[in-house]
């Protein structure tokens, strides 16, 4: 017979089992709101549906304010995605598989939410399903972001207009139609003629005006219908539907050139921009997108050649020049793979001492049959493709090697070497130049890597990231051509750079123009405050040595000072080159220190 006393710790033992199924169940409740989930069960069989607190506050309604009917589930999910969760819950009980799926539900005020749901069926031993259950989850917020991402895809950032995707895929869809039309098509691709000069001059933010202003001059010319994209850096593209002739696409082009051709005031000047036009028409399905736009490229590079200003229609014999640089490309690839590259070196002279401190190394190509090969010939092919990344390991490697065995007999050079837009970019940038320095035993402190302005404002952050990468690996870093890009003094100030190199545009120069005395000094001057070195590029003349020196610029190289050459014939050069001590070619010279920086000429 049960005692009293066991009765008692029967009923405790119970009270204390109780207590934890509902902490247990409070717990479960807890996770459930603090992670967003709500989960449900429904019994086929007496269509009854029991939710979760969490599931209601999914579905924007109080906890436990109704009984949860699969009609009541039903009534509040968007009417156009009814039939969708009917037939995946049907499939789901004919199979008895596991089910997920996204259906949209209307709050009770009027806002629509997206719901992310997995479930699963439960049967019997003869495989009837008995209930559903599942776990639900609101995914509104990630659908609004893909929106955005979805929109950004096809949308310029800078102008607002489409963008080359968007242009592309319209393209290949009116291309596709075109076979049932007797029409012509034609795709106008618009280069804006001396950017970079107006970058150079006015700086990139008279540069991004005049962008915006042609933009919006060709949105108000084109036809009702034409498309207006942005293509790349400084061209646009047209799609004009509907033409009878070649020739009606050409008076499109001259109307649409005519039409940018008109006074503008940027920066305080007077501007009158121009575009050159490169045409390809389509008439029939033969064409596809890649080779249409090729063509108007073609086309536009001769429109270019031919000068400012130009509409050219694509020729056959166009694409000759086209599969010439197709064939740079593939005979590059060889060279790299049969050693026929080769690096000559200039020298850099410390303006202080008349001393070389160190050299640049540039590469060159010794074709089999055009000889020796600059690097305007090849290297933009390389930037083009992915060969400039093997092209810029072998430069790096074999200059390394170079500098190790220049430190027997000349010791303490500092050896510079580029580094492309497409090698920084590369997310093994650092463990191949690490890889380098190990196998070579140079010293990294002797090493500088050159990286221009433009690609180290290509993507800031990025390039923040792998500089201070590099930076912690010992080596120097230089911002190359600087004052052609646009970069902010807050963000150079970050950027863990040693020394600015002033751009061969402004050394040209001097010491006659006053405006490059005024950039070159204020570079020297924003050098100085930021505790950098500078170098300037493209000294010819004894005069712009003097006016280096006067400006207080810490070296530099150019064929005045030393051309490039192979190493066993640089290495005599690399003493003292010029007199330690030379006094200004004149007093404008002096006078430069004090001349204040035209608008828009120096750094911002």
């Amino acid at each position: 017979m049960t005692t009293e006393d066991e009765l008692r710790r029967a009923l405790q033992l119970a009270r204390a089992e109780v207590l934890e199924l509902r902490r247990r169940e409070n717990s479960y409740k807890e996770a459930q709101r603090l992670s967003g989930v709500g989960s449900y069960e429904f019994d086929i069989t007496t269509n009854t549906n029991r939710w979760t607190d969490q599931l209601y506050r999914i579905y924007g309604r109080e906890p436990q304010s109704f009984e949860a009917s699969y009609e009541v589930f039903l009534s509040m999910v968007h009417p156009d995605d009814h039939e969708h969760v009917i037939k995946t819950h049907e499939h789901a009980m004919a199979t008895l598989e596991p089910f997920q799926m996204e259906e949209r539900v209307i709050w009770p005020d009027g806002s629509i939410r997206t719901l992310a749901s997995w479930g699963e069926v439960v049967g019997d031993e003869q495989g009837r399903p008995l209930k559903i259950r599942g776990i639900c989850w609101d995914v509104t917020e990630r659908h609004l972001l893909q929106q955005e991402l979805d929109q950004g895809r096809l949308v310029d950032a800078q102008t607002g207009m489409p963008n080359r995707v968007h242009f592309e895929e319209h393209l290949s869809l009116s291309l596709e139609s075109l076979a049932r039309r007797d029409t012509t098509l034609a795709v106008l691709l618009i280069g804006v003629d001396r950017l970079k000069v107006i970058n150079d001059s006015l700086g990139h933010a008279a540069g991004d005006e005049v962008l915006m202003a042609v933009g919006d001059r060709l949105r108000g010319a084109v036809r009702a219908g034409d498309v207006v994209a942005r293509f790349s850096g400084d061209a646009f593209v047209v799609l004009c539907e509907g033409l009878h002739s070649a020739v009606e696409a050409v008076r499109v082009a001259e109307q649409l050139e005519k039409a940018v051709h008109q006074q503008l005031e940027v920066a305080g000047t007077d501007l009158s921009p121009s575009v050159s036009v490169g045409i390809a028409v389509a008439s029939g399905p033969q064409h596809v997108t890649g080779a249409l736009l090729r063509d108007a490229d073609a086309a536009l590079s001769h429109a270019k050649r031919s000068g400012r200003g130009r509409c050219v229609l694509f020729a056959d014999e166009m694409r000759a020049s086209v599969l010439v640089r197709l064939e740079t490309e593939t005979m590059l690839r060889r060279a790299i793979e049969e050693g026929q590259l080769r690096l000559h070196y200039q020298p850099v002279v410390d303006l202080s001492t008349g001393q070389a401190c160190g050299v640049e190394a540039l590469v060159r190509w010794q074709h089999p049959t055009r000889g020796l090969m600059q690097p305007a010939d090849f290297v933009p092919v390389a930037e083009e493709t992915d060969l400039v990344v093997p092209m810029g390991a072998w430069v790096l490697e074999q200059a390394c090697r170079q500098l190790v065995a220049w430190e027997q007999v000349r010791p303490g050079l500092t050896l510079s070497v580029n580094l492309s837009g497409r090698q920084l970019s590369d997310p093994e940038v650092v463990t191949r130049i690490t890889a380098i320095l190990d196998r070579t035993g140079v010293d990294p402190r002797q090493i500088a890597l050159e990286i221009t302005e433009t690609e180290l404002m290509r993507d800031p952050e990025e390039s923040l990231v792998v500089l201070l990468a590099l930076k912690a690996l010992g080596l120097q870093l230089h911002v190359d051509d600087f004052g052609t890009g646009y970069s902010s003094l807050s963000r150079l100030k970050r950027f863990p750079v040693d020394t600015l190199k002033v751009d061969r545009s402004f050394v040209s120069g001097l010491p006659d123009d006053g405006e490059d005395l005024a950039i070159v000094q204020a570079v020297v001057a924003l050098a100085g405050a930021l505790g950098l070195q500078t170098v300037a590029e493209g000294v010819e003349t004894s005069e712009q040595l003097a006016a280096l020196r006067a400006l207080g610029c810490s070296s530099a190289q150019g064929f005045f000072l030393g051309r490039p050459l192979p190493a066993e014939e640089v290495l005599p050069l690399l003493g003292p080159r010029i007199p330690a001590a030379a006094e200004p070619a004149d007093d404008r010279v002096v006078r430069a220190r004090h001349i204040t920086p035209a608008r828009g000429a120096g750094p911002s």
